[in-house]
């Protein structure tokens, strides 16, 4: 090794070559002598052989971890006192405080700025010659805690005795004449947030007679907020009999909150307050491994503000900057408003950043298909088509957008960026103001969805729409029993659209709410109609969207609707399925029951093909499951199929429920449902679905 500088010697613990050579890089730049280790042995060896000023330890590594090699250098009376900065990708509060108990002199999250290490380093290599001359001297050690703002405590554990130094008393923010005289005392000067957390900390410390370090919040007495670091361990060796806890709390809210303006320069922009491009190339590269792992589709749109250079020239560099805040505020709100989970009606969890410049780009997570990113670049347009107000003067604003898609375009993050920018450039020279993906199979399946949504938009209003209905038979004695309303678009030009194909349109641009709402409406008064003409009555079950059901007021929407079309409520049953009730279990209990007591039944569609949550069955006031027919499909011959059949109509029988199978088409399956006591048969095998009047006349030659 070659001559220690005057920086010091930094050792750098970690597996991971590349992080040890950007580290080695930026120490030795910044003038620090570096050694490196690649597991928690080498760091034994190395720290033996050389006595390094600093440690920086990765926390994950193979034949030793960092915990473990943090713990043994600080048994050893050379390695007590050196700081040791664990690196870990794990921010959570059980791996930030497992870090401090095995001896942790601090933590920092990976991804490391480089920039950014030689002053922390430099920071914590202060620390320690601070805390090396406050062991040398006792005359200089109260001076030092009040500057450090550190103060120290003993507390006898079996006796409750507590002493603590006058500066805790600052920290804490004591009134003159108020003391803190005993561990009670002092936590309940902590958060209440914290406080369940550190009081088991501390119980768990002295039960296993070992150290503890936890960071925390105070409330002091002016009323104020403050963060604590607390560390503390059994004395042994003393003459003071008793067991004793000795430990010390350093408010360090200045640090964090220096850390977290750092943090803030280095990651977001200064103007608009969005993510930068630092950041953004980071939430790429973690949300590129998520799809790869889990194989999802995901798209990165890069977008840039048509004329921009003309407004700033022509308002000022000051206008620039307030009309470069709204366009991000508009972005930022199609991004928190856009797509949401079909199935669940989550949101979905996106990323806006500023690239610099007038340049925004969002990372889109999750996709169904490529061209629904389209969705959110139409969103984006129709959002900045009003104009903004900057200062007295209204600003028209356009963007042009580029659009790539992973896995299609590219597997690479830098090159998905690279293309969206490309395919933003090719937006521009086809006259601004559109978007325009990176591949053109995609922009054509794009246009085909932008057509088919405005299509959808107008077929409501034009009355493009019908229902048509599948029959229920009961399967003891092959006489009908209801129906299930089915919606049909019959389009002028088109024909027939397939259902699949427009529901999810719907359901994505919001149009299921409306379209909801008359299918809900027009299967009510077609049942109330063939009542009055005479026919058996029978129940229409209606399927619920997630946006449906989240509905604010849909009990009296369902209500009125009902009383409108003249029909009793137990002739309709609402159909909703488990991965829509399963988000948000509470809240879904609540409106299945406010839905009931209109005096409609319900049911739960696909059973079994998502949570399967049978020990929440019995909460949900249902009547019925059907049996998904990707499960009756392939019975009685698949084996796995079957048990799964089985299992559900006698877990639905045990819990006093109807059981309706889906998708029966054969005469086999028709006999192993029948010998499983299924309740009820709806499938091909009976009738496909069918306009009404063909329904009419199928049901009165059956009753």
């Amino acid at each position: 090794m070659t001559e220690r500088q005057d920086g010091g010697c930094i050792l750098i613990v970690d597996d991971d070559i590349t992080a040890r050579m950007m580290a080695s890089v930026a120490l030795e730049q910044a003038g620090f002598t570096v050694a490196e280790a690649a597991n928690g042995q080498q760091a034994l060896d190395e720290f033996a052989a050389i006595r390094p000023d600093l440690i920086l330890m990765d926390v994950m590594m193979p034949e030793m971890d960092g915990y473990t090699a943090c713990q043994r250098i600080r048994l050893t009376d050379a390695g007590a006192h050196t700081p040791i900065l664990m690196l870990t990708g794990l921010d959570d509060l059980e791996s930030i405080n497992r870090a401090y108990e095995a001896g942790a002199t601090d933590f920092a999250t990976k991804p490391i700025n480089f920039l950014l290490l030689p002053h922390r380093v430099l920071y914590m290599l202060r620390a320690k010659r601070t805390a090396d001359e406050l062991r040398a001297s006792e005359a200089r050690l109260a001076n030092a805690q009040r500057i450090a703002k550190l103060g120290h405590f003993e507390w006898n554990v079996e006796t409750g005795q507590f002493e603590c130094s006058p500066q805790i008393g600052e920290i804490f923010g004591l009134r003159s004449g108020e003391r803190i005289d005993s561990q009670e005392a002092l936590l309940r000067h902590v958060f209440p947030e914290d406080r369940d957390v550190f009081a088991d900390m501390i119980q768990t410390a002295i039960h296993e007679r070992r150290r503890y370090a936890v960071e925390h919040r105070i409330l002091r007495g002016d009323d104020t907020v403050r963060t604590v670091y607390q560390e503390g361990e059994f004395i042994t060796g003393t003459d003071r009999p008793g067991l004793w806890l000795s430990g010390t709390i350093q408010d360090v809210t200045e640090r964090r909150r220096m850390e977290k303006q750092v943090h803030q320069l280095a990651f977001y922009d200064g103007v608009t307050g969005l993510p930068n491009r630092t950041f953004m190339r980071r939430q790429l590269a973690q949300a590129l491994n998520m799809a790869q792992r889990h194989n999802r589709i995901m798209a990165v749109m890069v977008m840039d503000v048509d004329h921009f250079g003309r407004i700033n020239d022509t308002l000022g560099h000051k206008a620039g900057d307030e009309l470069l805040r709204e366009v991000a505020r508009r972005i930022v709100n199609c991004v928190r408003g856009g797509p949401r989970d079909p199935r669940t009606g989550e949101a979905i969890n996106d990323t806006a950043a500023r690239m610099g410049g007038d340049e925004f780009a969002i990372v889109l997570t999750e996709v169904q298909a490529a061209e629904d990113a389209a969705l959110i670049a139409r969103r984006i347009r129709e959002a900045l088509t009003p104009p903004c107000v900057v200062g007295d003067t209204e600003v028209a604003v356009t963007v042009s957008i580029g659009i790539s898609v992973f896995p299609i375009d590219s597997r690479d993050a830098e090159s998905l960026l690279k293309q969206a920018d490309a395919a933003m450039r090719h937006a521009k020279n086809m006259g601004r103001d559109r978007y325009q993906f990176s591949t053109a199979t995609i922009n054509a399946r794009a246009f085909e969805r932008l057509s088919l949504e405005n299509n959808l938009r107008k077929a409501l209003a034009a009355g493009q729409f019908e229902l048509h209905y599948q029959p229920k038979v009961r399967m003891s004695d092959g006489v009908p029993m209801g129906m299930e309303a089915l919606v049909r678009w019959r389009h002028p030009d088109l024909g027939m659209v397939s259902p699949a194909e427009f529901i999810p349109v719907a359901e994505e641009t919001g149009l299921i709410v409306p379209l909801g709402e008359w299918i809900l409406r027009e299967a009510c008064r077609q049942v109330r109609a063939w009542q009055d003409e005479g026919l058996p009555p029978l129940i229409v079950s209606v399927n619920l969207s997630a946006a449906q059901f989240r509905q604010e007021g849909l009990r009296g929407l369902v209500a009125g609707i009902v009383g409108e079309c003249r029909l009793d409520p137990a002739f309709l049953e609402l159909e909703l399925t488990e991965s829509l009730l399963m988000n948000d279990l509470e809240s879904s209990i609540r409106l299945m029951h406010d839905l009931t007591s209109v005096g409609l039944s319900m049911s739960i569609d696909d059973f079994g093909v998502g949570y399967s949550s049978l020990s929440y069955l019995k909460r949900f006031p249902i009547h019925t499951l059907k049996v998904d027919q990707s499960f009756v499909r392939d019975t009685p011959d698949d084996a796995d199929d079957a048990a799964i059949v089985t299992a559900i109509i006698a877990l639905a029988h045990s819990l006093r429920l109807k059981v309706v199978a889906e998708g029966v088409e054969h005469e086999a399956q028709l006999q192993f449902l029948k010998r499983l006591r299924c309740d009820a048969i709806q499938g091909y095998y009976f009738s496909r679905p069918l306009p009404p009047a063909e329904f009419s006349a199928w049901i009165r030659k059956r009753c």
